[in-house]
This record gives structure tokens, sequence and C-alpha cells, in this order.
């Protein structure tokens, strides 16, 4: 019995303990919270606020006079003088600049890029386009490919023998070599890298108003007499020698070629 009220006693105090400790803790709560809250007031009415400098009004501009003896040129709209990026149209066209270099530009849909990349299959990852150069024909040469970067329509490239035919592909080129051309070029053959084989002569006599009539009869070498223009000596006054009212004498020039 007086270890259960010892036991019963010790609980009871510990209770009243807890219980006394709860109230202090309100009553000092109560008192601490309006003395926070006012010089957290206090606090803030001494801080000055920082103001943002308000946007610089904008001035009316006014029109610049147009001087009388101008019009102004009526307005145009952009998209009426813009070229559009793309026709719509799955080509490539090639041209020879000079018996060394080519130039080609082409145009090719999305819906054709994905038909391929389709066939390719998985092989179409990783799959690059290019631009494969067959020529010179009747060579036996292999092609070769020139690697493009993406959204490339047109380039300049190099070949090794002039006044010879070639013609392109552009095509997906996949990993392991397969090749599917999405367009081909027409055939074109560079100019020779030499003067013209071509020695035959056109004679031609000019006759009024620059008519041109052929004639047989091939040139001498010697110079042509050229008739005085009557606006020579049009502004010639009076009684003013002049060399062109002179008689033609021969020169010795007369008698060397036209160069």
């Amino acid at each position: 019995m007086g270890s259960t009220n010892l036991a019963s006693i010790g609980a009871a105090a510990l209770e009243t303990l807890h219980d006394l400790i709860h109230a202090a803790a309100r009553r000092v709560e109560e008192h601490i919270r309006p003395l926070v809250g006012g010089l957290y007031r206090l606090f803030v009415s001494a801080t000055p606020q920082a103001r943002l400098p308000s946007p610089p009004r904008a001035e009316p501009t006014l029109p610049l006079p147009i001087p009388s003896h101008t019009v102004p040129a009526p307005a145009v709209p952009a998209s009426g003088r813009e070229l559009p990026r793309a026709y719509g149209l799955n080509r490539v066209v090639l041209l020879a600049r000079d018996p060394w270099w080519l130039f080609t530009h082409w145009e090719i849909s999305p819906v054709e890029r994905i038909e391929a990349l389709r066939t390719l299959g998985a092989e179409g990852e990783g799959a690059r386009e290019v631009l494969r150069v067959h020529g010179p024909e009747g060579d036996g040469l292999p092609p070769r490919d020139i690697d493009l970067e993406p959204g490339t329509g047109r380039l300049h490239f190099r070949v090794d023998h002039p006044g010879r035919t070639y013609r392109v592909d552009v095509g997906l080129r996949s990993t392991s070599g397969r090749f599917i051309a999405l367009v081909s070029s027409n055939a074109v053959t560079t100019p020779p890298a030499a003067p013209s084989s071509d020695l035959g002569v056109r004679w031609v006599a000019i006759g009024a108003r620059h008519a041109r009539t052929d004639v047989a009869r091939a040139w001498s070498g010697r110079r042509l007499p050229v008739e005085p223009a009557a606006a020579d000596h049009d502004d010639v006054g009076p009684g003013t020698p002049s060399s062109a009212a002179a008689p033609r004498r021969p020169r010795a020039s007369d008698a060397l070629p036209l160069r």
C-alpha cells in the first residue's frame, strides 16, 4: 500500500508541474506577442521604401516636312516583293560554271524525305543527306559523295576533268552505305580548258542601218575606207580651216591588218 501511494503522489505531482509550466508559457506568450508586434511596426515605419523612377515620357514626334516638288512614294506591302522560300517542287538543276566548277541547286519536299526514311527503316537512324556526283560519263569511275549540311539547298563543287559530262543525285546515305536518291539532275558538259577548235570564219558586209549580208569573198587584210561623217565638221564656221575638208591621202597604216 505504501509503494502504491508514493507512485500515485509522484504522478499527481508531475501532472501538476506540467500544468504549471504550460500556464507559465501561455502567460509569457501573451506578454511577448504585443511587444514583438510593436517592434515590427516600428522597424517598418522607420525603413524608407525604395521608389522606382518613373519612365521617361515619350515626346510626340512631328512628321518631317515634304518638299513641294516631291511626291511620297506609295506604300508597297513587303509580301508583294518577297520571293517564296520554296515552290513545293522536287527537283535538282545542274549548271556548268567553267571547265572546273559546277553549280547545283535543289528543292526536296519533307514528304519525300519521310518516304525515303520509311524505306530505309532501321537504317534511317543516323542517315546523312549527300550530293552524289556521277561522272565523267564513260570513264567507269565510281560516283563520289559530298556530305551536305542540314538545310543546304545549293552548292558549288569542283570537278577534275574539263570537257566532260556530269550529273548529280541528292539523296540519303545510311551508316551502312545504302543510298536512296531523292531527286536526280540533268546532265551537263563542262567546257574544255583550251581554245575553241572551231576555226570557221563568216564574212559579212555591213549595209545601211547595220544590215548584214553574207559574202563569199574573203577580206584582203587592208583597212577599209571610212567616209567622214557629216557631224564631224558641222560646228566648223565659214572660213575656218579644217583637216576634215582636206583630201584624204594614203597612209602607211592602211597596209596594216586590223587587230
